[in-house]
């Protein structure tokens, strides 16, 4: 793709894909971090079985998933909704023990122009911060959260939280300690891991005291020169990799509708 990151892939039709195609792509995730599959034709059976050929899916544990298929989430805009969800910059569910590893996002209809996908790449998001940056936040952890957006108080809820099937968590935990730099487990890359949406404070510090740095850290991250814009269209497939980007959908296209399909895929404990 245009920008700092990303790949587009044609000729490849997932549901016929064997052992080298799987590691073709998970090899193009390591150099990538995102990808594009262009043209593919997926009901949300195929996409989940897709799915379970690049990991463990896993329930996310706010939003209902389509009544046939229990790891298949649909995300919804309607024309009258204001808010998107996940609109604002962030990798999904770091606020779990264990956040996903990798998300799929499948699109099945599409406003007439906008509702494109920003993507930005953490690794060099944090080769590019200065040694004494570095120095001070390598040995930091973090208290993660889903309070700031999946709370009806929460800062960020009004922009982030909209979603026409949302439920409660229930009994999942939604709060965790994390490195705020981690390592990626198949690369050893070191990648920034904080944002705004999720991050809540430094731990030993309270939230007043982090947000001068996590801000700086935040709006650091998310700097044109590490971005990609991924642009939609009907059938393209998104793979990401939550321990390598952030990502923002754009909220652009009022009043039209916009549905996609997702599924995530079990990660591990960062570190």
């Amino acid at each position: 793709m245009d920008g700092a990151l990303g790949a587009d892939v044609t000729g490849v039709d997932v549901r016929a894909i064997d052992t080298a195609g799987l590691a073709t792509i998970r090899a193009a995730l390591l150099e990538h971090h995102v990808l594009a599959l262009r043209g593919q034709r997926l009901d949300p059976a195929a996409l989940s079985a897709f799915a379970a050929k690049l990991g463990e899916r896993e329930v996310y544990p706010f939003a209902e998933s389509l009544p046939e298929d229990p790891y298949v989430v649909p995300i919804i805009k309607e024309p009258e909704d204001e808010s998107n969800f996940g609109g604002i910059w962030h990798t999904d569910s770091s606020y779990l023990p264990e956040p996903p590893s990798l998300t799929l996002l499948y699109a099945v209809s599409l406003p007439r122009r906008g509702g494109d996908t920003l993507f930005a790449d953490m690794h060099a998001a944090y080769r590019a911060l200065s040694e004494q940056t570095r120095s001070r936040i390598d040995a930091l952890t973090a208290q993660f959260t889903s309070s700031l957006v999946h709370d009806e108080n929460g800062a960020y809820a009004q922009v982030a939280g909209a979603n026409r099937n949302r439920r409660s968590a229930g009994a999942v935990v939604t709060d965790a300690i994390h490195p705020v730099v981690r390592t990626h487990p198949h690369s050893g890359s070191k990648a920034l891991y904080v944002s705004l949406a999720h991050t809540r404070c430094f731990v030993g510090q309270s939230r007043e005291a982090s947000l001068p740095l996590l801000t700086q850290l935040a709006e650091h991250a998310v700097q044109s020169e590490f971005c990609t814009r991924l642009r939609w269209t009907v059938g393209t497939l998104a793979i990401w990799d939550n321990r390598s980007v952030q990502h923002f959908p754009l909220n652009d296209y009022p009043g039209e509708r916009r549905v996609m399909h997702r599924v995530i895929l079990k990660g591990e404990r960062p570190a």
